[in-house]
């Protein structure tokens, strides 16, 4: 389930293909004024990575982890070196 959402992208409207990656929300807890998510509750979600997916699939694909994990979204490599020429 995702608890926290971090969009990374230098081109945030561009929805259709990005890359995801999921990771144990249990990490946000050392990040300053955060709220704090006790350990063992669910499963631990230490990194999962998707590549070229929708931003609709990357949250349909997040929600569904068994633990509590924060949802990071980025450009893809390709369509940043794109942007930069």
């Amino acid at each position: 389930m995702i608890v926290n959402l971090i969009d990374l992208r230098e081109r945030p409207y561009r929805w259709k293909s990005v890359m995801a990656v999921c990771e144990t929300a249990i990490k946000d807890n050392e990040a300053e004024d955060s709220d704090r998510i006790a350990p063992g509750i669910g499963v631990e979600i230490d990194y999962a990575e998707r590549d070229d997916i929708s931003a609709r699939e990357a949250v349909l694909w997040a929600e569904q982890m068994n633990g509590l994990v924060t949802l990071h979204l980025y450009d893809r490599d390709d369509e940043v070196e794109l942007s930069r020429q």
